[in-house]
């Protein structure tokens, strides 16, 4: 179906036709489906997020406004959404995972390298944006291996202060790698 007539669809349906939107989820379902199932390997799941799509579609339609082709932006949905769920699944601790495992069983051998110069970037980037206190505690910490101990004596502060300060940097950067690394797996 040609992009023309899929925007016009699009256009009668945020009017409230119905018609057109149920026309425009026939033409355009399967490929979104098929997007979903590739990346998610469960048709349940696939179907899921499909559906979401299009109900987020319709209920948003009078606010959305699309530069580009109607089918490019269902395609960035479900892209979206895809992270989204992954990003949430994440949290619960029922479906936490090694993303080590993840890794290897997403990457192809020769991608192992460029995956792991990625992630070395990215830490390299995370650890450079942490504040001037925490980074430094980081560094003394993973790159001068000085225990907790070590460093408030080295600095003057309370041992505990160091464990803090540590404990948030760690997490500040476990939380964006893992947030980088979900969009570099999916749009790779």
């Amino acid at each position: 179906m040609s992009s023309s007539i899929l925007d016009e669809l699009f256009e009668h349906s945020k009017a409230g036709d119905s018609v057109a939107f149920t026309a425009l989820y026939r033409y355009t379902w399967q490929k979104l489906y098929q997007l979903a199932f590739r990346k998610t390997q469960d048709e349940e799941e696939a179907k899921d997020i499909v559906q979401d799509i299009y109900i987020q579609l319709w209920q948003k339609k009078e606010s959305i406004h699309i530069h580009g082709s109607v089918e490019a932006y269902l395609y960035s949905m479900t892209k979206y959404e895809l992270v989204r769920r992954m990003q949430r699944s994440l949290k619960d601790e029922a479906h936490r995972f090694d993303y080590r495992q993840l890794i290897d069983t997403l990457a192809h051998a020769g991608d192992q390298q460029l995956f792991a110069e990625e992630l070395k970037a990215q830490l390299k980037k995370e650890v450079s944006a942490l504040p001037t206190k925490q980074q430094h505690i980081y560094r003394l910490h993973q790159e001068d291996n000085l225990s907790t101990e070590e460093i408030a004596q080295e600095l003057g502060l309370a041992e505990q202060t160091v464990k803090n300060q540590l404990g948030h940097a760690k997490r500040k950067i476990r939380l964006a790698i893992k947030d980088h690394m979900l969009s570099v797996i999916f749009f790779f």
